[in-house]
């Protein structure tokens, strides 16, 4: 009886393998930048939630403290005139306390920031917490990646504009206090209390503010421009972290991003663009007082609360 030989199957040839990985290699190519988009996309879904949440907390806390969306700042520096302790004081700490959010745990997921400058060794000065404490009060919640606005801490400068000592906008005793929903001219839909957090460093020299090894965020915009207690408000520590812009920032050596997710006074929250693009909500140094370069004023208010505009005098109210 004749066996039959088994009939022998040729192999791929080394340019069919060739052509197979160019075309997988192409097709992963084409796919991975959807993806990653998809998923920065996800990113700022969840951001824009977050603060939209953390608003909803802030306006509930008003209806139970007479129209006061906050107590104050979350700046513990009160040899400096500041706020307090941030697990008695500040937005942070009404949030939690009352039980009207989690701000520890809603952070923006795409932010490389996970803490707020504050609680960095030498953060708050004298004040300061060490790295325990520090350590401690993330662990209860106390602690955030989004800045304030000086707005919702601070409203409006109250002291005398012509003595010098007075002029810190920054400070408690200087300001008229925490925003109250009740106590405004402007539509709250304009009016900004959170944003992402801008993750910069330069504020601290050349060792910056770090916590477990990762950079920071401002813990409140600077209000005023310039040093003129009643300029247009100076966005400009308002982070821009969602997308990847064309451009690098080569002081930190990182693309910009070219979107910025924002809570406002109504409980919601909108995503606006670095318009620039520059890396940050540019402020036009040559113009008094001075012009917003990125934002629109008819959609995000930069005036004087109890005008509900600008003034025509950066030092004055008129």
């Amino acid at each position: 009886m004749r066996t039959r030989c088994p009939v022998e199957r040729p192999g791929f040839t080394l340019i069919e393998l060739l052509v197979v990985i160019a075309i997988v290699a192409l097709l992963l190519a084409i796919l991975l930048p959807g993806l990653s988009a998809a998923r920065e996309q996800a990113k700022q879904t969840r951001c824009a939630a977050n603060l939209k949440s953390l608003a909803t907390g802030a306006t509930t806390y008003a209806t139970e403290n007479r129209g006061y969306t906050c107590s104050g700042s979350f700046a513990p520096e009160v040899s400096n005139g500041r706020d307090g302790p941030v697990d008695k004081v500040g937005w942070v700490a009404d949030l939690v306390n009352h039980q009207l959010g989690l701000p520890g745990e809603q952070l923006c997921p795409t932010n490389e920031a996970r803490y707020n400058q504050k609680l960095a060794p030498n953060g708050a000065g004298q004040d300061s917490y060490t790295p325990a404490q520090a350590e401690d009060l993330v662990r209860r919640g106390y602690n955030t990646n989004y800045t304030q606005s000086w707005y919702m801490g601070r409203s409006q400068f109250k002291g005398d504009p012509n003595n010098p000592s007075d002029r810190n906008v920054r400070r408690v005793a200087t300001t008229a206090g925490p925003f109250r929903l009740d106590r405004t001219r402007v539509p709250l839909t304009n009016v900004p209390m959170l944003a992402d957090g801008r993750t910069d460093n330069t504020e601290a020299g050349s060792g910056g503010h770090y916590v477990n090894g990762t950079p920071t965020v401002k813990t409140m915009t600077d209000g005023p421009f310039g040093g003129a207690v009643f300029n247009t408000q100076n966005y400009e520590d308002f982070g821009v972290v969602h997308g990847r812009g064309r451009f690098v920032n080569v002081t930190h050596r990182e693309h910009y991003a070219v979107r910025s997710n924002w809570a406002f006074m109504d409980g919601s929250a909108r995503t606006l663009v670095d318009r620039t693009p520059d890396g940050i909500f540019t402020l036009d140094r040559n113009t008094w007082p001075s012009e917003q370069l990125d934002l629109n004023p008819s959609q995000v208010f930069d005036g004087v609360l109890s005008l509900g505009r600008r003034s025509l005098d950066p030092d004055e109210i008129r």
